[in-house]
């Protein structure tokens, strides 16, 4: 690539080098610490860097890049679809571009800098909105999957920077007038990966008249090529015994079954996780309230690209006749508006227990658990923040809800749970908007 790619001629301004050095340090906390110690991260500040990881550098190193961050403003760039198609070609299609503008609200703000001479590069800039970038990005392999609230102004000035930037946060609509925008862009279609195993992770405790149905519809009814692994959660009925006479039963099938340690459903889909040899996983609940041939869909999204985390939602369909309680309802839309709030990307139901994502991605959102002390019970409310915190593209995928057949629900302690719950949003809250 030999035109140009930049209308940024000569040295940076003092302006410009102090807002980079506040973009890095921005984005910095919003990315798995583990993708620095592994280098798979790369800051671009320049048309001369930009030109020699993507046009110079060997294919082996820029697929190793899972984050790359563009620190010149699109505003500044000749060709931007040009620029985006040409970049498709290179990078992997798991990676993840962070980019900025500055906005538009500032305009005439620019032109006074520029005419005091604080800024340069400006008479050709084209000022941007998220409007106006969806009509670049439509025209691309590229979407939007994150957008940051967090910079108001281009220096960073003792209390007011912090007093904006909560303001921004706390009401996303003002960020209208925030300094710049930040975005994370993620490709939009890639090769379908059709041959990717899929780990079914089913947490059960007490399940015992529900084990066989669970791995005949699984032979019956999914397309995919999958595996079964159970986590018997210290069942005190038949479960892990009705597990080990399924996997006698079936051995042309790839079953398996682990101890859980009895502290809820989230460590249990932790030990089903961190002992299945899928390259895809999808946490199916034993109650068997979702049916095993929606799990079809759920891998075609996946393999498709459509999200990095593919969400069940029950409460788009109209619901079976006694499949939820009222309270469980209210719960669940309720806790579905505060979260969609607190992480600035709409979620229909945060209660789902189906949820799918590759395998790899697991250790982020447990970092995230832990770094943040999320005692996520039922681990639903962690997949979501910590997913979201880093970029990673959220899909509900509508599912019909059926009563359960058989069993006893696991969630009776109704008052507490709601109380736990609670506790984990305030503490997102924390990180999201506060922090």
């Amino acid at each position: 690539m030999h035109e140009e790619i930049l209308f940024e001629k000569g040295k940076k301004s003092f302006l410009r080098v102090k807002w980079e050095n506040i973009l890095i340090k921005t984005i910095k906390k919003k990315i798995p610490e583990n993708y620095f110690e592994e280098e798979q991260v790369i800051f671009l500040d320049s048309e001369k860097s930009i030109r020699q990881f993507f046009f110079n550098e060997s294919k082996e190193k820029i697929e190793s890049k899972k984050y790359i961050i563009i620190l010149p403003p699109l505003n500044n760039f000749v060709n931007l679809i040009n620029f985006f198609d040409r970049i498709d070609k290179t990078i992997h299609e798991d990676s993840k571009i962070i980019l900025n503008y500055f906005s538009g609200s500032w305009k005439y703000i620019f032109s006074l800098f520029s005419f005091l001479g604080l800024i340069k590069n400006f008479d050709d800039s084209l000022f941007l909105s998220k409007k106006k970038l969806n009509v670049f990005l439509n025209c691309t392999n590229y979407e939007i999957s994150r957008k940051l609230n967090e910079i108001s102004l281009p220096l960073d000035v003792p209390f007011l920077t912090k007093i904006l930037t909560t303001i921004i946060n706390l009401f996303p609509i003002l960020s209208l007038f925030s300094f710049s925008n930040v975005f994370y862009l993620r490709k939009k279609t890639k090769l379908k990966n059709t041959n990717h195993l899929m780990s079914l992770i089913v947490p059960c405790k007490n399940e015992e008249k529900n084990i066989q149905k669970i791995v005949n519809d699984a032979k019956f009814d999914l397309e995919f090529p999958f595996e079964i692994i159970f986590v018997d959660d210290l069942s005190i009925d038949n479960t892990k015994n009705n597990i080990i006479q399924a996997i006698k039963d079936n051995p042309q099938l790839k079953i398996n079954v682990f101890d859980g340690p009895g502290k809820g459903k989230s460590r249990a889909v932790d030990v089903g996780v961190r002992n299945c040899d899928g390259f895809f996983c999808i946490i199916f609940d034993a109650d068997l309230t979702v049916k095993m041939k929606d799990m079809n869909s759920f891998y075609s999204a996946i393999s498709l690209g459509n999200g990095d985390i593919i969400n069940g939602s029950r409460l788009i369909y109209r619901l079976e006749k006694n499949s939820m309680k009222f309270l469980n309802y209210f719960g669940n839309k309720f806790f579905s508006s505060i979260i969609s709030y607190i992480i600035s990307s709409h979620v229909s139901d945060t209660l789902c227990g189906t949820k799918c994502f590759k395998k790899k991605d697991w250790e982020i959102f447990e970092k995230f658990r832990k770094k943040n002390k999320l005692d996520d019970i039922w681990g639903d409310f962690n997949i979501l923040f910590s997913a979201s915190f880093y970029g990673f593209k959220l899909i509900d995928l509508p599912v019909r809800y059926y009563e359960r057949l058989s069993g006893e629900t696991k969630m009776k302690k109704r008052f507490f749970y709601f109380i736990n719950m609670l506790k984990l949003c305030f503490k997102a809250f924390l990180v999201f908007k506060l922090k």
